[in-house]
């Protein structure tokens, strides 16, 4: 808990940053899977949304309303 604040505080600009720089990209649709670099990619990406709400994070307001991320979610999804 002591390194808590700082760790949130780096995980979200890394995240802010990992956004950046995919928008800043962009990937032929049928020549996404060509990339070498790109192996494990997905497996990652399900790793870490797993991993959210595995451990409960879905759970944090993501704005001043209250909003969950797991509310946010499920409005995005589920119209």
């Amino acid at each position: 808990m002591e390194h808590l604040a700082s760790d949130a505080l780096n995980i979200k600009e890394s995240l802010f940053k990992m956004q950046k720089y995919i928008l800043g990209k962009s990937i032929k649709s049928d020549k996404a899977n060509d990339v070498e670099d790109f192996k494990d990619m997905g497996k990652a990406m399900w790793e870490f949304i797993s991993a959210i709400y595995e451990l409960h994070w879905d759970n944090f307001f993501i704005d001043d309303n209250k909003l969950t991320f797991r509310s946010k979610v499920k409005l995005k999804f589920n119209p």
